[in-house]
């Protein structure tokens, strides 16, 4: 992971190939279909599972409710040889995984969604999170240290939603009104755009100020599902 570790901290972030165990991703896929299955405009669901119809995300331990297993299992994972010292690295110290900021999703294909583009995220970088930011640009608003661990859990990218970045370093976050696709375009050059196609068992981790957003293009057929780990400096090395 030597090369790996170099490359997240020159681009901020790398593609793993076929890294993630099967069996580990078919049962949280399997709870997530259960979940999603068990969602509507009529159903109430519990507050601690903090699903935001908006997003279609959902904590990844409400999947512990739906077959997912216990928390070892639903981070199980992380567990990937080298993932532990790749977030060591990375973050310079211990690390854990925040569960209460881990996230499963749904994105939906242009004609299978029930409201196309409402469930879409735009343009952000991770870091922001729990940030307050200004009416208009100007102070430097402080990062949150993190990174995230992105796994699909279908092939994505060509067939189904994937996600783009800006595969460049960003020195601090930017204002939510610097994050219009068209200004960023003009902003950066078109080849630091990236759409990567992911299969089953691969994954992506990316650092805090990375730059990325859903990406659907016309074509796609499918539906996609994801897990999504923050981790975070921890006192100790490994889950929490």
């Amino acid at each position: 992971m030597t090369d790996l570790s170099l490359q997240l901290r020159e681009q901020g972030i790398v593609l793993l190939k076929d890294v993630f165990r099967a069996d580990c991703l078919n049962r949280l896929k399997a709870a997530a279909c259960r979940f999603f299955q068990a969602t509507g405009p009529e159903r109430s669901l519990p507050e601690q599972y903090r699903y935001n119809r908006f997003s279609n995300s959902v904590l990844v331990t409400a999947l512990a409710d739906f077959g997912g297993g216990d928390r070892e299992e639903l981070l199980a994972p992380l567990s990937a040889p080298g993932l532990g010292q790749l977030f060591s690295e990375a973050m310079g110290a211990a690390w854990t995984c925040n569960t209460e900021q881990s996230w499963v999703r749904k994105k939906f294909a242009p004609q299978l969604a029930p409201d196309f583009g409402r469930n879409l995220q735009g343009w952000h970088q991770d870091g922001a999170l729990g940030a307050s930011f200004p009416p208009d640009p100007g102070p430097v608003v402080p990062m949150t240290e993190l990174l995230t661990c992105w796994i699909p859990l279908n092939p994505c990218g060509v067939d189904s939603p994937g996600l783009e970045f800006v595969r460049r370093r960003q020195p601090a976050l930017l204002h939510f009104k610097e994050l219009d696709d068209s200004a960023l375009r003009q902003r950066f050059s078109q080849q630091g755009f990236w759409a990567p196609a992911l299969e089953f068992g691969d994954g992506l981790i990316f650092l805090n100020d990375i730059l990325h957003r859903t990406c659907v293009r016309p074509e796609m057929e499918h539906n996609r599902l994801s897990v999504e780990y923050r981790i975070m400096p921890g006192r100790k090395s490994g889950r929490e």
